[in-house]
């Protein structure tokens, strides 16, 4: 079976490590980006089957780069793993287009809304 292939981003280097750690005994992490800007470039050439994104990053925050990731590649599952918490925040990640939602400090969370996300695809 083909490994899920993934994008990650989130503005601190030490989370994409963690996060590219944590994730390619499973998924294929084909890349991992500090802004929105970068994301959405990486994610339209590099065509990932799920993109795991902050809400704060610089340039486009996470939402925005959804909002274009998701008229750009709508097959693409996108799923913010931020420390919003708040519900006006996380339905605005929905409305975005965001496959799901994980606050931060669940690595078996994180595992498993992405295998829930591509089932769902």
């Amino acid at each position: 079976m083909r490994r899920l292939r993934i994008v990650l981003a989130d503005s601190h280097q030490e989370i994409l490590e963690l996060l590219k750690a944590l994730l390619e005994p499973d998924f294929a992490v084909v890349s991992a980006v500090e802004d929105g800007q970068s994301l959405v470039v990486a994610s339209e050439a590099l065509r990932p089957d799920v993109v795991l994104t902050d809400i704060d990053i610089p340039i486009l925050n996470g939402i925005q780069a959804t909002r274009q990731l998701h008229k750009t590649l709508p097959e693409c599952r996108v799923i913010f793993y931020s420390s919003h918490g708040e519900p006006k925040v996380m339905a605005a990640a929905f409305a975005a287009g965001a496959a799901g939602y994980v606050i931060k400090g669940s690595s078996q969370s994180v595992i498993s809304s992405i295998r829930v996300a591509a089932r769902h695809a």
